[in-house]
Order: C-alpha cells, then structure tokens, then sequence
C-alpha cells in the first residue's frame, strides 16, 4: 500500500514539472511572438516615416518645377498671341484703301510666320515618378490623379504641334520677292523687307500667311489648358505644404 501511494506521488511530482515546463515553453513563444510584432510594428512605422519624407521631397521638387513650367507656358502664351496680332495688323494695312508701310515688326512676324516651336519646360520629377511607379508615394489623391493627367493631356499637344510645325509655309522662301532678305555685312545679320504692293496683289502668299497666323493658335490652346491645369496643381501643393 505504502508503494502505490509512493507511486500516485512521484507521478503527481512528474505531472506538475510537464506542466511548469509547458507553461514555461508557451510563455517562451508568447514573447517572442511580442517581439516580432513589436519589430515588424517599428520596421513599419520607419518606413511609413521614410514614405513620408520621400514625399516631401518629390512635393518640394515639383512645387519648383511646376513653378517654371507654369512661366514657360505664360511666355509661349505671350509670344505667340503677340505674333498673331502683329499679323492682324500688317493685313489690315494690306486690305487697306490708303497704303501704308509696314513696321519692322510687322515684316518680321510675316517673314517668321511659319515658325512654330513648342518647347515648354518639362516636369523631369514627374516623368520620374510615373516610369518609377514613386507616383503611388504621393498620399494626395487629387493631385496624384491631376499629375497623370496632366501628363496625358501635354503628351497629346506634343503630338498635335509637332504635326502642326510641319505644315508651315515658309513665306520668305517661296515669295522672295514679297519678302526679301537682305544681308546687313556691318551689322552681321540679315533684315527683311515687305514689298506692300506686291503682297496686296498676291493671293497666294496672303493665304498662306492667314494659314500661319492660324497655326499659332495651337500652341496658344494648347499653353492655355495646360496654364489652367498647372495652377490648380499648384494650388494643391501649396495647401499641401501648408498643413
């Protein structure tokens, strides 16, 4: 009898060592479970505070870019809406009872009527952030979506003038005796002359010069709308700052 209980006894002892040791062991997993957590929580919140300084620097690039950009487009603006007026003025002198002389301005804007460029400053930081995929950085979804879009829309003008650039009608070449050249040696550049009487009296050349004084009016659009768009991004980016 006295064996059995010495038997039950050491078996109680054995059973309750399993036991400390398993809750020992799940004690031991729990905390190392806490401490994963705990680390792949501090990995997260570091990289949630890298993703925000990231942004902040891609904000302030563009802010400045954006800033250029906005005055690139004012100036094709301002440009080309001169040039068109300058033309107006010389065809109303060309329509015109009483003749009457054409300024160097005038003659020079027919002379150049053909040319059109578009070369407005590029927004390099956001070409970057869309080959990249860094455009997802940007938390604002707004303005994430303003900025593909305004990608979109300046990619078609591009494709639109350069389409325009090639339809020119280049007045000094094919009408040189409407508009000459004339080589100035002393002054090391060449000036142009507008023969009035013979312009008035060609029907071709006047147009083709209406036909230029029409092309301008792309890059005008074109500058205008893309104006519009980059100020209102503008706007997010600087309210943006401001929190």
């Amino acid at each position: 009898m006295i064996k059995f209980f010495r038997h039950i006894r050491q078996n109680l002892i054995m059973e309750n060592k399993t036991g400390k040791y398993l809750k020992y062991a799940i004690g031991e997993i729990v905390l190392v479970m806490i401490g994963i957590l705990l680390a792949l929580q501090v990995n997260n919140l570091n990289n949630q505070r890298l993703a925000k300084m990231e942004e902040q620097r891609i904000i302030k690039d563009l802010s400045t870019e954006i800033g250029l950009a906005i005055q690139s487009r004012i100036n094709i603006i301002e440009e080309y809406t001169a040039n068109q007026k300058s033309i107006a003025l010389a065809l109303d002198k060309i329509y015109s009872i009483h003749p009457i002389s054409f300024t160097d301005d005038e003659c020079i804007s027919m002379a150049f009527s053909h040319v059109i460029r578009w070369d407005p400053n590029n927004i390099s930081t956001l070409e970057e952030l869309i080959a990249t995929g860094k455009i997802a950085l940007i938390t604002d979804i707004n303005l994430r979506n303003l900025l593909v879009e305004f990608k979109n829309l300046s990619s078609k003008h591009k494709e639109r003038i350069n389409q325009t650039i090639f339809e020119a009608n280049v007045l000094v070449d094919d009408f040189p005796f409407e508009v000459k050249r004339i080589w100035k040696p002393n002054l090391q550049k060449t000036e142009f002359l507008c023969d009035l009487n013979k312009i008035k009296t060609n029907d071709a050349f006047l147009a083709k010069l209406q036909s230029n004084r029409g092309r301008m009016s792309a890059p005008i659009s074109s500058a205008k709308s893309e104006l519009e768009m980059l100020q209102t991004i503008q706007k997010l980016i600087n309210n943006k700052s401001n929190k």
